[in-house]
C-alpha cells in the first residue's frame, strides 16, 4: 500500500481485575462479585475503545475492530467449571457468555460504539502488535474504512501459571488507524506515522511479559506526551515470533 498509514487517536488506562481473581478465589461466596466484575471490566475496556474513536472523529459504521489479548483460556475454565460442580447452570445463560469469552470483549466494542466494519480478536504473547499488522492489512481491503486496533488483558492467575508469568495488571490500550488520504481528506488530526509490524526472531526462554498491551500503550503514552521523540519504536515476544514497530512522531 502507498498511502501511508497513520495513528488518529489513542487511548489508553487501567482496567483493574484485582477484585474479579479475589471473587473468583472466594468460591460459591464470591459469585455474585464473579458476576458483577465479569460485567462491569469489558465495560471499561468499551468505554477506553470509545474514548479512542471519539478523538479520531471517524464514522463509526465504517470503522473495523481489531482487538488482542491474552485473556487466558483458564478464566472461561474456571468460571464455567466451578459453577458446573457447585450445580449453578442456571447461573450459566446464554446472554451472559458476551462477558465470558475473548471475543465477547471484541463484540460489545463493537455493539456499543455502532462499528459496522470487519473485527477479529487475537489471543497470545504478541496479540497487540499483531493486531497492530491485522488492522494494516484491513486498511489494504478498504482503504477508505479506518481501524480500531486494541489490546486488553484480562489473564486468570491460573492462566498467568500455565505460561510461567506472574498475574498481569489489567490494562487496555486503542489506537486508531486510517490512510494518510483518508485522514487528510476529512481533516484529521495525525498523531503519528506507523511504519510495519516486522518479525523477528525470538529469544529461546518463553518471553517474561506477555502483555497484549504493553507496546500499545507505550505508543500511546509516546505520542501523548509532550517531551515525546520524534520517533518510537516498540516490541513484543510471541512464542514462535517477535514483533516490532516504529511510529514516526507528526510534528
Amino acid at each position: 500500500m502507498d498511502d501511508p498509514v497513520v495513528i488518529t487517536a489513542v487511548a489508553s488506562g487501567e482496567v483493574d481485575t484485582a477484585e474479579l481473581w479475589r471473587a473468583h478465589a472466594a468460591g460459591a461466596e464470591g459469585r455474585r462479585d464473579v458476576n458483577k466484575w465479569t460485567h462491569e471490566l469489558p465495560e471499561r475496556i468499551a468505554e477506553l475503545a470509545g474514548r479512542a474513536l471519539a478523538g479520531a472523529g471517524a464514522d463509526p459504521a465504517a470503522t473495523g475492530c481489531v482487538v488482542g489479548s491474552v485473556y487466558g483460556s483458564g478464566h472461561v475454565a474456571e468460571t464455567i467449571r466451578a459453577r458446573l460442580d457447585a450445580g449453578a447452570r442456571s447461573s450459566l445463560a446464554p446472554e451472559s457468555f458476551v462477558y465470558f469469552n475473548a471475543h465477547g470483549v471484541t463484540s460489545l466494542i463493537c455493539l456499543r460504539h455502532g462499528l459496522g466494519g470487519h473485527c477479529a480478536t487475537i489471543l497470545g504473547p504478541g496479540a497487540g502488535l499483531q493486531a497492530l499488522a491485522a488492522g494494516r492489512r484491513g486498511l489494504r481491503r478498504a482503504a477508505d474504512a479506518p481501524v480500531l486496533c486494541g489490546a486488553y488483558e484480562m489473564l486468570s492467575p491460573a492462566a498467568a501459571r500455565a505460561l510461567g508469568t506472574e498475574p498481569v495488571t489489567g490494562w487496555a490500550a486503542f489506537l486508531v488507524l486510517e490512510t494518510a488520504a483518508r485522514a487528510r481528506g476529512r481533516g484529521a488530526r495525525v498523531l503519528a506515522r506507523l511504519g510495519p509490524v516486522e518479525t523477528y526472531a525470538p529469544p529461546g526462554a518463553p518471553p517474561a511479559d506477555v502483555r497484549a498491551t504493553a507496546p500499545l500503550a507505550a505508543l500511546a503514552a509516546a505520542l501523548t506526551g509532550d517531551d515525546a521523540a520524534a520517533e518510537v519504536t516498540v516490541a513484543a515476544a510471541g512464542r514462535r515470533h517477535g514483533y516490532r514497530c516504529t511510529a514516526h512522531r507528526e510534528e
